[in-house]
């Protein structure tokens, strides 16, 4: 009797393993994103070509000011955290994403000295 309770029990620590290890699997994010979020000057537009490889993301952002690459970046399970620095000359701001996929959309804020907004990506055929 101790045996067979001693395999149920390991057979049902197996079984919770491999649903929590299945569940944390590594959203692949790769390619082209377009983000819009609202500010005080109206909805802005910007496009994120990440590059993924496991959990790390690289690649840059694409807005009406230029191209600027991804500092950091990384995937677990279906959360996204992107920094990046943004700026013209000594003036820098360092940006931080933080985001939820859920199919082909990215939903989340990002975080800057100036305070909080939020944001939606859309996954770019391409």
């Amino acid at each position: 009797m101790k045996t067979v309770t001693s395999v149920l029990s390991c057979a049902l620590v197996c079984l919770v393993v491999a649903t929590s290890t299945s569940a944390q699997e590594t959203a692949n994010v790769a390619g082209k994103w377009e983000m819009t979020n609202e500010t005080p000057r109206g909805t802005q537009t910007s496009t994120f070509t990440f590059e993924q490889e496991g959990n790390i993301l690289t690649g840059t952002v694409a807005t009406q000011r230029g191209e600027s690459p991804i500092s950091s970046g990384s995937v677990e399970g279906n959360v996204i955290t992107i920094t990046m620095v943004r700026g013209m000359g000594e003036r820098r701001m360092e940006m931080t994403y933080t985001g939820t996929l859920e199919g082909d959309t990215i939903t989340g804020s990002m975080s800057t000295p100036r305070g909080e907004r939020e944001f939606t990506m859309k996954r770019v055929e391409n």
